[in-house]
């Protein structure tokens, strides 16, 4: 492994056009893990994905993708975080929105 303070580190092993590599992502658990391996899978282009936490007291993720035809998994990594930030966003704004207009179910609690 590479010892590096990146946010995204490309792991020993990884084919040289990238088509197929693992990447340790630093500060992040299950929940952006199973997005992004959703976000993933979503594209075509991806042949596999898989991602694991490789112990609990480790705040990292390793994400694994191989494309097929040799493109680059870098590129289908970047694509779908940025996909991933955008369907936030969109989520975000539905619930703000959805606040402001009272557009919600309210629930009172019994004494």
């Amino acid at each position: 492994m590479t010892t590096t303070n990146a946010k995204i580190t490309i792991m020993k092993g990884a084919a040289p056009d990238l088509s197929a590599a693992t990447y340790q992502l630093r500060d992040e658990t299950h929940t952006i893990g199973n997005a992004l391996r959703w976000m993933l899978m979503n594209n075509p282009k991806v042949e596999f994905c898989g991602y694991s936490a490789p112990h609990p007291s480790e705040n990292l993720i390793q994400v694994r993708i191989q494309m097929y035809d040799k493109l680059s998994s870098l590129t289908a990594l970047t694509t779908s975080l940025d996909d991933l930030d955008e369907l936030c966003e969109v989520v975000d704004q539905n619930y703000v929105e959805s606040l402001k207009n009272g557009g919600f179910e309210r629930w009172e609690k019994e004494s």
